[in-house]
């Protein structure tokens, strides 16, 4: 009880000074204040999309439900802790901690449920790119294990490559959703993307990672760490105006803008603190429906504020980021100063209000069953480096993936014009499928073909949360992107060409169809026993 209590009191005590730092926050500075309102008014008026955004950048980012962000600085504490952990021990003694730990790492990639964390166990298993590489070149050289190794070493890079090409480009394309949506009532999610569109993305990839690397440096000085930070916090709302800035010109410019303002934005974050600490209290639900989506308008807003204080001194080249006299509800997009290319153009011809073909449905499904199967292998080679040939049949389908794509093709036809109700949708439909195909399969196979036991939020091993939001995802690019684009190129294949396939493809799986309904693909990293499901 007395622990209980001091534990109490230092809560309080904190909570205490929270209260004096918020007060003292808001009575200096009005401005933010009104700043925080011109924020709220403008996320709440387009509340949905730009919680997708949030939330759809937070998932490529690689952040969950529970934890939304990890910075340059979590990195550098673990790597010194390893460092230190080394210091004062032999040669010898090192070596053998490498053997124990690759040891160790390899049988806790197969305890750790989930995708993405079988993801990250293969990627940074020992809590940075720098120690994951060192684990490979331990089994290159003490263990023998060059398969191994090799698909490690493959994972860090392809790590690498996501965060520096998809993540760090989408968090400027996030910036540039907010900096638009504070002016314009129609602004679409797809600006997220803008730096792809205008063939920017490698220079914004480049610029946002000698940014990450010069904070790096900085924070190895301690001191330094949290007054850079804050000096080059403008970077990415740059480039997001202006995609083809370099990174020296990027970084001079948020310097810049910065100084004698270091100090304002750090207590612009502090005012966020109560709505944060409310986040981790409601399991960080708070955080993601409300006070992410908060603070992003808020440091939009900021950036504007800075800008037009600077205006005289720095060159801001999209002027239809600042207020005008044309009533538009969204931004001209043909008036930006940056080129959309012409290869592009495509994505614009797509339809995905169109209606397709019965032979069109048929050619979906088995491509669809394709990449679904694609997907599964590449996850199972991925992560334990062996081939399994995944699902019910021989052949390179997987129908649940053919099944769930025509499915929410053909029944959401009419939902295609709200895209954030049809993501739900399609998890719903999707969830069904699963579950039923699942239930099916226990009861009249006797197997199971997969299992989520374990997993967040899962019913009954049949399905969870973190596959249906993988299928809401991956339905939204069938419709919207996928099957408007193959149907581009089926439309070009003669009729007799389309038929002829479809019956060749139809015979084909008919045969397969049959031959697993006796005899249905089984054995070790395929299927499991319902008994010894159950047990583990």
């Amino acid at each position: 009880m007395e622990l209980f209590f001091s534990w109490v009191w230092k809560f309080l005590l904190i909570f205490d000074m929270m209260v004096v730092v918020n007060f003292f926050v808001v009575m200096i500075s009005m401005n933010r204040r009104e700043l925080k309102q011109k924020a709220k008014k403008n996320f709440k008026q387009n509340y949905w999309k730009c919680f997708w955004v949030c939330f759809i950048v937070l998932l490529l980012t690689g952040g969950t439900l529970i934890n939304t962000y990890r910075d340059v600085k979590e990195f550098d504490s673990h790597s010194i802790q390893t460092l230190n952990s080394l210091e004062g021990k032999s040669n010898s003694e090192i070596v053998n901690e490498f053997v124990q730990g690759v040891t160790h790492a390899e049988v806790s990639i197969s305890n750790n449920d989930g995708v993405i964390g079988n993801v990250v166990d293969n990627v940074t298993k020992s809590g940075s790119f720098v120690f994951g590489i060192l684990n490979a070149l331990n089994q290159f050289l003490f263990q023998d294990h060059i398969f191994a190794g090799i698909i490690i070493v493959i994972g860090i890079f392809l790590g690498v490559f996501y965060w520096i090409f998809i993540a760090k480009v989408v968090e400027v394309g996030r910036c540039r959703f907010f900096l638009e949506n504070r002016l314009y009532s129609k602004t679409k999610m797809g600006r997220i993307i803008l730096p792809y569109r205008v063939f920017k993305s490698i220079n914004v990839s480049l610029v946002m990672l000698q940014k990450s690397f010069y904070q790096f440096l900085w924070c190895l000085t301690i001191v330094g760490g949290p007054i850079q930070f804050y000096s080059y916090r403008m970077v990415p709302y740059l480039l997001a105006e202006d995609p083809s800035l370099k990174g020296k010109e990027a970084i001079q410019k948020s310097k810049q803008m910065m100084r004698g303002h270091r100090f304002e934005l750090f207590l612009l974050d502090c005012s966020f603190l109560f709505h944060i600490i409310l986040g981790i209290l409601t399991l960080n639900l708070f955080n993601l429906f409300y006070t992410n989506l908060y603070m992003e308008a808020s440091c939009a807003e900021y950036y504007m504020y800075l800008r037009k204080l600077w205006k005289d001194k720095i060159s801001f080249p999209d002027q239809y980021l600042e207020n005008n006299s044309e009533e538009l509800i969204e931004y001209p997009e043909q008036c930006y100063f940056l080129p959309h290319h012409e290869s592009r153009n495509i994505l614009k011809r797509l339809d995905y209000n169109q209606k397709y073909s019965i032979s069109s449905y048929l050619l979906f499904f088995f491509a669809f069953s394709f990449l679904g199967w694609i997907w599964e292998v590449s996850l199972t080679l991925f992560s334990e480096g062996v081939f399994v040939n995944r699902g019910v049949y021989y052949g390179p389908w997987l129908p649940i993936y053919g099944s769930g794509g025509v499915l929410i093709l053909f029944c959401l036809q009419k939902f295609r014009d709200r895209p954030g109700f049809t993501f739900f949708l399609i998890m719903l439909l999707c969830g069904i499928l699963e579950y039923g195909t699942a239930f099916y399969l226990e009861t009249f196979k006797g197997m199971k073909w997969w299992d989520y036991t374990g997993y967040f939020l899962n019913l009954h091993g049949r399905i969870c949360l973190e596959g249906l939001l993988f299928f809401g995802i991956g339905g939204l690019a069938f419709i919207y992107f996928l099957a408007p684009f193959l149907n581009h190129y089926f439309k070009k294949w003669t009729s007799k060409f389309c038929n002829l396939l479809c019956l060749s493809l139809l015979l084909i799986f008919f045969c397969d169809f049959v031959y697993c309904s006796i005899h249905p693909n089984q054995g070790d990293g395929i299927t499991s026993s319902i008994v010894s499901s159950e047990n583990g």
